[in-house]
């Protein structure tokens, strides 16, 4: 697992890198951990799937860990963004670009193990796989690879994270019943991954990428509501607040 410190301040690097081989060492991952100076630094030379997880200070000389994760997520969707900072005045904007965790400094080893294992934890659900044949081919996709499925008379429509779309025989109701609880029903024949919708509004589901869905207006509001509420889990379980309280 790929990791990288992005933080202007060297003690601080340097710190979280002795707490992240600690865990290494108990949990026996194998870490690669890469320290970065600031957000240009990190962006320099970045390839997209580079790094599993992320470690964004927010308060940074030159560009500011928000706005390092923006000009990151338009070419990588993928790495997991944990940002450390020492104010609570950013969680929307973290939101916003799908930080898994927002770590309050002086980050404690405590929080950072916690952090770590609930990556694993995420990790591991997302290798979970749909498996379907194309062209006369087996192919077994990542959930998180998944945008979108819908179906095309007997057979379904699957579209990847990279645009390319599958044709498979199978039934949309089979399709229902193997993908999990990220994906929701917009009507019946299209399915969507919640993590790549780009915004609900009126009658109208808008992806990443730009694929846009109908909606039925008597709908719209309640799949709007329990897209918000997805997010709002995510971020709720994923982030390791201060103080000392459990995970939800």
């Amino acid at each position: 697992m790929n990791i990288a410190i992005v933080d202007d301040n060297a003690a601080d690097r340097l710190r979280l890198e002795q707490m992240l081989k600690q865990y290494d060492t108990m949990n026996r991952l194998g870490l690669r951990i890469v320290h970065f100076s600031g957000g240009e630094e990190l962006l320099k030379d970045y390839q997209p799937f580079q790094y599993t997880v992320i470690f964004l200070d927010i308060y940074m000389g030159g560009l500011s860990g928000i706005e390092t994760a923006e000009k990151l997520r338009a070419v990588d969707d993928d790495s997991i963004l944990i940002f450390m900072t020492t104010s609570e005045s950013h969680r929307s904007e973290a939101f916003s670009v799908f930080a898994t965790a927002y770590l309050s400094k002086p980050v404690t080893d405590e929080k950072v193990f916690r952090t770590m294992d609930h990556i694993l934890r995420l990790k591991t659900e997302r290798e979970n796989r749909f498996s379907f044949a194309f062209d006369r081919q087996e192919y077994s996709l990542r959930y998180s690879e998944i945008c979108s499925v819908e179906t095309d008379g007997n057979y379904l429509l699957i579209k990847d994270r990279e645009g390319k779309t599958y044709r498979t025989r199978m039934t949309f109701t089979h399709a229902e019943q193997m993908l999990d609880s990220r994906f929701l029903i917009l009507m019946k024949g299209i399915i969507v991954n919640m993590d790549y919708i780009e915004q609900i509004k009126e009658t109208q589901c808008v992806m990443q990428g730009g694929s846009v869905f109908p909606l039925h207006v008597k709908n719209a509001k309640e799949l709007q509501q329990k897209w918000l509420n997805y997010k709002f889990t995510v971020i709720r379980e994923a982030t390791i607040p201060s103080g000392g309280r459990s995970e939800c």
